[in-house]
């Protein structure tokens, strides 16, 4: 605490949460909250001399826990109930050598259905005056009160360094994270995919957004639109990766921002409209407006109401956010929650995404790397199906063009799959390599695919 500021911290001042994270870090760097050094300082011949020659610690403090009883009368089948009137034993007898000259042991108990911090402050009189122990139990006091109230205003109790599991981030670059998203909860990594998609929105910014999705539902029935608003906010509230902002720490790794965020909503009631081309309108421009990936969520829902029976829900969001295969399993969550009124205890608990990342976290990128190298190895370059559009910025949407294989194509497709022990997925992926192959006149090609 060289740094700080001893009247301003015990004053409640900004140094109290200096103070804070500074122990608080100390405490988290201790390999395995100290229990090693009993051992160094008593059983290994090498280090225990060292350590008895280094000055003994004048004061010991031990926080012992909370003790939660059951209430009074209650003993919860244990048998037995804690008689919490009864004091620790602070007798010094006058021929035991004392550990330290104050032993300080603090607990939290619960009285009344309150938590209390009591503390037990024991020391030889002979050598302690007690004036100078009432007069240290007053700064502690004081010291205690000035953290109390800054925990409790706003902004206080931040993220610092040892919260952070799978990014490394010091407590400088923290606090300027603090300082965009002040009720940010946690900073993750991105995925290898959530990466790329975060170069190439940042490398065509000003361009459209192609990475925008929208997925446009029709309803037939009766909706609730401040049901459907709270199961929403439900689903937010039960995947904190759907409330992540994306940025980079000072060194330029991207990072993901998860905060409490809540979900833009918009509900537009057409009832009296007759002009149909209004809600296309209202889709439309939902469509083109870009999300800013720095200010989450990157999720919007646009409800809007036709008639009793009649109405369209729009859910827009980012790629970087939600693929393919998790947007069904969004909407199918979606849909219990609004059946179950926003009951979470209602719906089945979500695997966290977070555990995805610190499983990935632990693999290697120098063997993934290792592996692509091999089975690209001797490819000369990408597969461009345009040559004439490569560096071309896109100005609109795609276009989709569907197409429907007649019954007896489709059977006879399956019959060749079950022939040969193949997926209808590996023929598919072979028309498509035998298409690039006879457009780009090479055979040896490469393609994406899910």
């Amino acid at each position: 605490l060289t740094d700080i500021d001893l009247h301003n911290a015990l004053t409640g001042g900004p140094a109290t949460g200096h103070a804070l994270t500074t122990i608080k870090e100390q405490l988290h760097t201790t390999p395995d909250h100290g229990t090693g050094y009993g051992p160094l300082r008593y059983l290994n011949p090498h280090t225990a001399t060292q350590l008895r020659n280094l000055p003994q610690p004048q004061i010991t403090l031990n926080y012992l826990g909370r003790f939660d009883y059951p209430p009074h009368g209650l003993s919860n089948g244990a048998g037995w109930e804690p008689i919490t009137s009864i004091e620790f034993d602070t007798t010094i007898l006058g021929n035991v050598p004392v550990a330290a000259i104050l032993d300080v042991n603090a607990y939290v108990y619960e009285s009344g259905g309150a938590p209390i911090l009591r503390a037990t402050w024991v020391y030889p009189p002979g050598v302690l005056p007690a004036a100078d122990v009432t007069e240290l139990t007053e700064l502690w006091t004081e010291a205690l009160t000035a953290l109390a109230d800054h925990i409790s205003r706003p902004g206080a109790g931040q993220l610092t360094p040892s919260d952070l599991d799978l990014v490394h981030l010091d407590q400088p670059a923290l606090d300027a994270l603090h300082h965009h998203y002040p009720t940010l909860t946690d900073v993750w990594p991105l995925t290898p995919l959530q990466a790329g998609l975060l170069f190439h929105h940042e490398l065509t910014s000003q361009a459209l957004d192609t990475y925008v999705v929208q997925l446009v539902l029709d309803i037939d029935g009766p909706l609730d639109p401040d049901r459907l608003r709270d199961a929403v906010a439900a689903l937010l509230g039960r995947h904190p990766n759907l409330r992540a902002a994306f940025g980079h720490t000072p060194d330029g790794t991207p990072i993901q921002i998860i905060t409490p965020a809540i979900l833009p909503w918009n509900h537009h009631d057409l009832r009296d409209e007759r002009d149909g081309t209004v809600a296309h309108d209202i889709v439309t421009a939902d469509r083109t407006t870009a999300f800013d990936l720095t200010a989450p969520p990157l999720l919007r829902l646009t409800l809007i109401t036709h008639g009793p029976t009649h109405h369209q829900v729009a859910l827009t969001h980012h790629h970087i956010l939600l693929d393919g295969w998790s947007t069904p399993l969004l909407l199918h969550e979606l849909l219990q929650l609004y059946e179950h009124h926003a009951d979470p205890g209602a719906v089945p608990r979500p695997l966290p995404y977070r555990r995805y990342l610190e499983w990935l976290t632990q693999q290697s990128l120098e063997e993934s790397r290792a592996a692509w190298a091999d089975v690209l190895d001797g490819l000369e370059g990408p597969t461009i199906l345009v040559p004439s559009a490569r560096g071309r910025v896109p100005s609109t949407f795609p276009e989709e063009y569907r197409v429907s294989l007649s019954r007896e194509h489709t059977d006879a497709l399956r019959t060749v799959a079950r022939t040969h022990d193949l997926t209808l997925h590996t023929i598919i992926d072979t028309a498509w390599a035998l298409v690039l192959a006879t457009h780009t006149g090479t055979t040896d090609i490469t393609f994406g695919t899910t």
